[in-house]
């Protein structure tokens, strides 16, 4: 037939129509897809029609979908159960007759978006029933009805009426759908890799779902080679892995990814090799500590084209920030004094603040050069929902690099004001370094000028960590209008100064050190420390690291 139904769940409307175009792609017919919109034209109906050349690359691209429910093969539609079974009616004999004859077995399904329908006390079923019944006057099912292990499924779906929606947009109107089920969503792995059953978890680890749509955008899949640069515990690895690549993870912090943590119920050492064998997943290919600023792969001609995706959660440095290898004191020569030996083993190299944009640029340019023609890199960086906002990401709204092509941008809000954009690039020309890095300078040009994401991350933490309007009691006392919120450490404090000239320290020294991480704390205790006044007791961390 070609065209579907295609029923989406109501859920990261932006990622729904490109996850399935990413797997489109994959599939080798993503050229060939097309889309109708829905009945109403309302973007976030979950209702499209998509076209797909074969019945089979609908099942192949839908089996792994993470939002897409079902692929359905209409039979009718319509606003009433009169136009319904008028379409049905319509629908060419000739495609009903081999799914409704008497040697095959069917079952159909009740599927209804925006309200709940059940059967009676006394058969559970009657809903379902009443729906057959009422499509009798134009289709009769001459085999037999089996609920479990049926060759042909059927769904009856109904959209409520607007007045009737719960927990959805009021603005979809109600429409009626009887068809074949082609193939389904499979969203098995959301219950088989839940984060709260996870021994060897952090703080940042990125959620399933969204863990296995960023794989699915990049086209994971055997035989490939996954790098997750921020690798972490190791939570978007799992889920590539989960696809059949072959992983590698990276990362700064070689704690997280080399001494683990002793697990509170058995006392055993767990760490990121620990959740791929209790999932019977193939271990990481390799594990390092690595600074994506500066590597030994960066002049390896040998590792360009090694990786067919490259999948990240870069740290924005709202709350913590980036870090990078540095800070280090120096002789009066220039040289760094090495590390004794007998301290090698459990050394942990001395890092600096990290920011944003050079980080974007290091992954993209990094990936660039080490993925296959045709690989695909995908990362989050902050978005806003506010247009006033949005300007100050300037040319780093959506970022860009000569060698990679943007397929897909979609944007998940987490508050009234802000978010995440979830970019997806695919490698389009073989790497060039005098054209990566000219390009690299006219970015930086342009970001003095028209601003940059680093100008949105300022935004960003004004208001995360400072409140709108504060106000300043009679003793001179600033009182915030938000509430305390969370330490980088877990403790509550409120990062606002107890004194007008406080505030004015404090800003002075966030112009000279970074905001992210312990330096918030830091911060806040130099500026009360450099003005004589004693910071509050209800307002302090209950921050245990060291202070730098």
């Amino acid at each position: 037939m070609g065209w579907y139904l295609c029923y989406f769940l109501h859920r990261h409307l932006d990622f729904r129509r490109e996850e399935l175009q990413a797997l489109a792609d994959m599939a080798g017919c993503g050229g060939e897809i097309k889309w109708r919109e829905p009945h109403g034209g309302v973007d976030h109906s979950p209702f499209w029609k998509v076209y797909i050349p074969t019945e089979a690359l609908a099942v192949e691209i839908c089996k792994r979908s993470i939002l897409t429910r079902a692929l359905i093969e209409v039979w009718g539609e319509g606003d009433s159960q009169e136009e319904l079974n008028a379409t049905v009616k319509a629908f060419p004999d000739a495609n009903k007759a081999p799914y409704i004859a008497e040697n095959t077995t069917f079952k159909v399904c009740v599927e209804d978006f925006g309200k709940t329908e059940h059967g009676t006390e006394k058969n559970p079923w009657s809903h379902v029933v009443a729906r057959i019944d009422a499509l009798k006057p134009v289709l009769e099912f001459k085999g037999r009805a089996r609920m479990k292990g049926a060759e042909h499924i059927f769904w009856s779906v109904e959209s409520a009426h607007p007045n009737a929606l719960k927990g959805v947009p009021s603005d979809i109107p109600p429409r009626m759908y009887f068809g074949r089920v082609v193939a389904s969503g499979d969203r098995s792995p959301l219950s088989k890799y839940e984060l709260r059953k996870r021994r060897y978890l952090g703080p940042t680890s990125m959620d399933v779902e969204m863990g296995l749509i960023m794989c699915n955008m990049i086209q994971a899949r055997p035989g490939g080679v996954v790098w997750d640069p921020f690798c972490g515990t190791g939570s978007l690895l799992i889920n590539a892995a989960h696809f059949g690549a072959f992983t590698m993870g990276s990362d700064i912090d070689i704690r997280v990814i080399k001494w683990g943590k002793k697990d509170g119920k058995t006392g055993e050492n767990v760490d990121v090799w620990t959740n791929f064998t209790d999932y019977g997943l193939e271990p990481p290919v390799g594990l390092l500590r690595m600074d994506l600023h500066k590597h030994s792969w960066t002049n390896m001609k040998h590792v360009e084209g090694m990786l067919q995706g490259v999948v990240g959660d870069p740290p924005y440095g709202v709350r913590a920030g980036g870090r990078k290898s540095g800070g280090r004191k120096r002789a009066d020569d220039g040289s760094i004094k090495p590390v004794p030996e007998e301290h090698r083993e459990n050394h942990i190299p001395s890092t600096t603040p990290y920011p944003f944009d050079e980080c974007m640029d290091d992954l993209m340019d990094n990936s660039a050069r080490m993925l296959e023609l045709g690989g695909r890199l995908a990362f989050f960086i902050p978005a806003a929902a506010d247009p006033e906002d949005a300007k100050a990401a300037g040319v780093d709204s959506v970022p860009s690099h000569p060698m990679l092509a943007l397929k897909a941008s979609s944007v998940q809000l987490l508050s009234t004001r802000w978010g995440r954009r979830l970019v997806t690039f695919e490698k389009v020309a073989a790497y060039d370094e005098d054209v990566a890095a000219k390009a690299r300078e006219v970015l930086r040009a342009r970001r003095k000028t028209e601003g940059g994401v680093e100008d949105l991350l300022e935004r960003m933490r004004e208001i995360v960590y400072q409140p709108r309007e504060d106000v300043v009691d009679e003793e001179g006392n600033v009182r915030p209008r938000r509430k305390r919120g969370t330490g980088p450490s877990g403790g509550k404090f409120t990062p606002t100064p107890s004194k007008p000239e406080v505030l004015a320290a404090l800003r002075e020294e966030e112009g000279k050190r970074g905001t992210g991480g312990g330096d918030v704390v830091g911060a806040m205790h130099r500026a009360h420390s450099s003005v004589g006044v004693k910071m509050d007791p209800a307002k302090r961390p209950g921050f245990r690291g060291k202070l730098t």
